[in-house]
């Protein structure tokens, strides 16, 4: 009965997520919500809030009622200060412990639109929170849709000017990119934490494979974290606001490394990749890893418009003041009119039935940004639609004689006072990625430390107190209760013996470090985070 029961409710909440796509107003939200909740969650009082016209809109339900109403009384009042605080933190919450009341925030996250809250007698579970998050999800979606359409009505409505509408136009377009990007960058940086971890590991086994692969792994794993970091602020990118990390820098190494990473996706389409690299080094001061990254970039794209079986040139020449890097393909070619925009962010070249690509369109637009930054200059040329692309990269090249440049800084596998006496501690480390915290416990217990692992918030409370750990590693997307909150809580239930507190989080911007120092954390560690920066900063924890 209880599997059925389940069934019953997944279609049901099936059904509310379709149902969203059809809503017009936010009076759609509330009926659905007043006609299913009874049947998808057992509870004494529903509590919906939806934020319309800047004001909050306030409707209850108890298990017998029909349908929401205005809250004409006080049953659902203890509900209404977790729904405030919901919509205030845009994260789920629940009171109790264990969990007799759940709240979701509806819609955007940095301001939601609402919030959906449910009161039981008995506790619910983590997998009630997480059916809950699913169909907030769908109701979220559908009140931003709303909203949206809502405020470009009203847009529309007030401009008289056509250009006025076509700008508010064009900065609703930026803003969803933004949220887009840092949405993407949070997620694909939580695999890579315990993709990291585990080449350490792997490292340290004398059993594993080859010192050479694992080199290969850890550079590949590495390289995509830095384009993570690009996605996440474009805007960094395109001004020039990167810190390049300089070093004379053999082109000829840009190209092989450019070439190794490019080759399995040209070898899943059967094509052919050839080098012409001179003899002698062509030395340029710039960021190796940067520079290869625009050759991996000329490459893929080559092989991403490119039919299966073609062929590809990289070549590498140089005179007396330039280094020249080339890429031709046999690939659909330019049409005249987009050459003059193929280097803009998110502009992507035509397509065909072989030579499909897809992406985001940022590859080009990226290159030519780093490239600007090495005083260099980017540009591409073909003959027509079906004829094949060249693209060239120049680079001033190192003057002859020219005093040797420092390399600089590279992430090392030990920390920096690893001559030092290192400081054994008990970590208390808190992640709800099984993987990421089981493999970096185990490299903190692999340095000397003494590491208590927890999945989750509740975990870490009841283990705390008897453990004491000196220094806390918490991540801060946390189911039920974030890690700022986890912090708070520890503090208070620890109290002069708290631990230092570390932030270990997906979300690196500015703001995101500055919200983690005022709550009180020593740091802010972005995934995935090399062993050297981690066992830095447990060695330097001091409380703030």
């Amino acid at each position: 009965m209880d599997k059925l029961r389940e069934i019953t409710r997944l279609n049901l909440a099936l059904e509310v997520v379709s149902e969203c796509a059809g809503f017009v107003d936010a009076d759609a939200v509330a009926r659905v919500v007043g006609e299913r909740m009874r049947w998808l969650f057992d509870f004494d009082v529903c509590l919906l809030a939806l934020r319309v016209g800047g004001a909050v809109r306030w409707l209850s339900m108890r298990s017998g009622d029909e349908a929401l109403a205005v809250t004409p009384d006080g049953h659902a009042a203890s509900l209404r200060p977790l729904a405030e605080r919901v919509m205030a933190l845009g994260s789920p919450a629940a009171s109790g412990q264990p969990m007799f009341a759940l709240a979701y925030p509806l819609g955007n996250v940095a301001q939601p639109l609402g919030a959906l809250c449910i009161e039981g007698s008995s506790a619910y579970s983590n997998r009630d929170l997480r059916f809950l998050h699913h169909v907030c999800s769908g109701l979220g979606a559908a009140l931003v849709r709303i909203e949206q359409s809502d405020r470009l009505a009203s847009v529309r409505a007030l401009a008289a000017d056509r250009d006025r509408a076509a700008f508010d136009e064009a900065r609703a377009a930026n803003d969803a990119k933004d949220t887009f990007l840092a949405m993407l960058g949070h997620e694909l940086r939580n695999p890579l934490a315990p993709i990291l971890a585990a080449v350490e590991l792997v490292r340290r086994d004398p059993l594993g494979p080859t010192l050479a692969r694992v080199e290969i792994v850890e550079r590949q794993a590495r390289h995509l974290d830095r384009l993570v970091s690009d996605l996440l602020d474009v805007s960094r990118v395109t001004s020039g606001k990167i810190n390049l990390r300089r070093s004379a820098v053999d082109l000829r190494d840009v190209a092989a490394k450019a070439a190794e990473m490019a080759r399995p996706r040209m070898s899943g389409k059967g094509q052919d990749l050839t080098m012409e690299m001179p003899e002698l080094a062509v030395m340029v001061d710039g960021d190796e890893a940067r520079l290869t990254q625009v050759a991996c970039n000329l490459l893929n794209n080559a092989s991403a418009y490119s039919p299966k079986g073609a062929h590809v040139d990289l070549l590498l020449r140089s005179d007396v003041d330039h280094a020249l890097i080339e890429v031709r393909d046999e690939g659909i070619g330019i049409a005249p009119e987009l050459l003059g925009r193929i280097f803009e962010l998110f502009v992507q070249g035509g397509r065909s039935k072989e030579a499909a690509p897809g992406g985001l369109g940022l590859g080009l637009g990226v290159s030519r940004a780093l490239v600007k930054l090495h005083s260099g200059t980017i540009s591409a040329s073909s003959g027509g639609e079906g004829l094949g692309s060249v693209f060239r990269v120049t680079l001033p090249l190192l003057p002859a004689g020219a005093p040797e440049i420092a390399p600089a800084a590279s992430e090392t596998h030990e920390p920096a006072q690893a001559g030092a006496r290192r400081i054994r501690r008990r970590i208390l480390l808190v992640d709800d990625n099984r993987d990421a915290a089981d493999s970096t416990g185990e490299l903190l217990r692999g340095v000397g430390h003494e590491v208590l692992v927890a999945y989750g918030p509740v975990e870490a409370l009841v283990s705390a107190i008897d453990f004491a750990p000196e220094v806390a590693v918490l991540d801060i997307g946390l189911p039920v209760m974030d890690g700022y909150e986890l912090a708070d809580e520890l503090r208070k239930r620890l109290g002069s013996g708290a631990p230092v507190m570390l932030a270990l989080s997906g979300y690196g911007q500015e703001r995101d470090r500055k919200r983690s120092a005022a709550s009180g954390f020593a740091a802010h560690m972005v995934k995935p985070v090399s062993l050297s920066e981690l066992l830095a900063n447990i060695q330097d924890a001091r409380a703030v």
